[in-house]
């Protein structure tokens, strides 16, 4: 879920563009409602199409799933709340158009988005609106400055963490690789991933041989040409490769392995095992790829399996984490709004850094100023792909 800024990724600068174009219309007609007759109004944007299509339809998913349940146990503030969900098609600037649509309608917090993240973030951060959810995967998007520096203080993200999946890779490589080159898109998806490998690697003595952004098209998943650069990694003298470019793309990149023989450890990125999509295409050529997973999905609650089934029950596939990142973040937000009873932004802005210890599907988390996203690598688990069984198997440590 990911920067997806423009129909191909052009980074966080196209956003940035496409907001201050927009600056004086935003400015005019903001409005200041937060709640709609006798319901709280939740928006949601999601890119639902394109090479992400199945990680925004299930984050929409978790997030009508939260409302019912929000809604079943009475609402809150005396109102029932409802959801108002847009596909962004991987553009900022419908992104950002969306926004302020989802605002001037009176929504108390947008969910998402995990196409276009940079521009939702800067939208919340100008109109001081809660951006929750799978927010682009967290990583620079929300810390634009690195993980030790001051986040977006109007952007939490629940669920997957770019920093998180880029250290776990990082030091598997330096464990197990001789020499390690990267692959990744440019933007803050690619780019958080690329910046805690890169710090994961300062100091060591292994060395990142090779380091390459690819442009990709996220508005239709079409996959891009590959063979020079895995020439290119054959040159540095790389052994293992982090991969972190679409599910698409990525099992093209296997493909094109095994087609021409070549010997590399792939490591992918956290959409790599988030759903069947990298699996069912590079099928037999996906062989021995790893990833990371939560370490919940692999040993999950009793509240846990029975999301997954009501999931199922209900849409018909199986849910993904991005659809449990939304489900928690809305119900999280859900709680703020009863423990501050109200919906005013500021209001639920302290709230949301005041959460402690609260007890989601996906673990037990906490916010403050500093901390604005919710996975570390500690929660994680490295897991390998095992074709023949068409299963993701735990690295024995």
């Amino acid at each position: 879920m990911h920067s997806r800024l423009t129909a191909r990724r052009t980074g966080v600068g196209a956003a940035l563009i496409a907001i201050v174009t927009l600056a004086v219309a935003l400015s005019a007609s903001a409005g200041t409602k937060h709640t709609n007759g006798n319901t709280i109004l939740i928006g949601s944007i999601a890119g639902t199409t394109g090479a992400y299509g199945s990680t925004g339809v299930a984050m929409v998913n978790g997030a009508k799933l939260a409302v019912a349940d929000l809604n079943a146990r009475g609402g809150a503030l005396g109102k029932k709340f409802t959801l108002q969900s847009y596909n962004d098609q991987a553009s900022a600037t419908l992104s950002s158009q969306l926004f302020q649509r989802l605002v001037s309608a009176g929504a108390v917090a947008v969910a998402g988005s995990g196409d276009t993240g940079p521009a939702t973030s800067a939208m919340a951060q100008r109109l001081h609106i809660p951006n929750i959810g799978a927010v682009d995967d967290a990583g620079i998007t929300i810390y634009p400055k690195g993980p030790s520096q001051p986040p977006y203080d109007w952007v939490w993200s629940w669920g997957l963490n770019t920093f998180a999946w880029g250290g776990i890779a990082a030091h598997y490589a330096q464990n197990n690789c001789k020499g390690l080159a990267v692959l990744h898109d440019p933007s803050t998806y690619g780019g958080g991933g690329d910046a805690a490998i890169k710090l994961a690697y300062k100091g060591s003595s292994k060395k990142i041989v090779l380091d390459d952004s690819i442009s990709e098209d996220w508005s239709t998943g079409a996959t891009v040409g590959l063979n020079n650069e895995i020439n290119k990694i054959k040159k540095a003298g790389a052994d293992c490769v982090v991969v972190w470019l679409t599910p698409q793309d990525t099992a093209r990149f296997m493909q094109t392995l095994k087609s021409t023989g070549t010997k590399l450890t792939v490591l992918g990125n956290d959409e790599i095992n988030a759903d069947p999509t990298f699996s069912n295409l590079a099928k037999s050529a996906g062989d021995g790829a790893i990833g990371a997973t939560l370490t919940t999905q692999l040993h999950p609650t009793a509240a846990l399996s029975s999301f997954y089934k009501r999931y199922k029950a209900r849409f018909h596939i199986a849910a993904t984490p991005f659809a449990v990142a939304n489900y928690d973040a809305i119900m999280m937000l859900g709680q703020v709004i009863k423990t501050t009873k109200s919906t005013d932004p500021n209001k639920l802005k302290d709230g949301l850094n005041n959460v402690k210890n609260y007890h989601g599907l996906q673990g037990t988390v906490s916010f403050s100023k500093q901390n604005h996203a919710t996975i570390t690598e500690k929660q994680l688990t490295l897991v390998k792909y095992n074709a023949a069984k068409n299963v993701w198997v735990p690295i024995k440590k």
